[in-house]
């Protein structure tokens, strides 16, 4: 099947934002997250500020390859399709589904991880997007949570929805820590595997 061409003005927007995300992490591997400013991003990408902050919310968004996370409506109705069956599985897929728009697919998740190992500082803003997107999971998981969570055997109320969510979190970083692609790739067997060893894992210890 074919795809669908990209048109003009939403390639052109795609190509802006690569080359500010480029610059802005090439910069800041050449002299530091202090010295790669936003007017230095800017001025090295050939931008205006303004430019610059219609693509990104901040300089470590642009160092990064980073946006806020969103929630989808295929998201929403691929986790409400399953309602009634496997709860601790849907969450995590919807966990990963909502993270995964943090990264636009000019982001370069190999010059994350080395920014990331180089300054441990920039993980602070991929911290408060991790949370942002666990806010969003969460407002869906409250919707019919209470009814999920009786059939399935989980804590009702606010506080076993925030311990499902948890661990679905940490289901997430076993699998990146297994396989650094697997969070960004469409169907990953890492991901699946990994829910299925942390479900025997917790049924094995109760």
């Amino acid at each position: 099947m074919q795809k669908t061409p990209v048109p003009l003005r939403e390639r052109n927007r795609l190509d802006t934002w690569a080359l500010i995300h480029d610059v802005a992490s090439s910069l800041v591997l050449k002299e530091g997250p202090i010295h790669a400013t936003v007017e230095a991003i800017a001025e090295a990408a050939g931008v205006s500020k303004r430019t610059f902050f219609n693509y990104f919310a901040t300089k470590e968004d642009a160092v990064l390859g980073t946006q806020a996370p969103s929630l989808t409506e295929d998201a929403v109705a691929a986790f409400r399709a399953g309602e009634g069956t496997d709860t601790f599985g849907r969450t995590v897929h919807l966990m990963l589904d909502v993270i995964r728009t943090m990264f636009p697919d000019a982001s370069s998740a190999v010059r994350r991880k080395e920014l990331t190992a180089k300054f441990p500082e920039l993980r602070t803003r991929m911290s408060q997007h991790v949370s942002a997107a666990e806010q969003l999971v969460e407002s869906v998981l409250m919707e019919r949570y209470d009814d999920d969570a009786a059939r399935a055997g989980f804590p009702v109320g606010r506080e076993g929805a925030s311990a499902l969510l948890m661990l679905a979190g940490t289901v997430l970083r076993f699998a990146y820590r297994r396989d650094p692609a697997a969070p960004f790739v469409e169907g990953s067997a890492t991901v699946d595997e990994s829910i299925e060893i942390f479900r025997k894992a917790v049924q094995a210890t109760l």
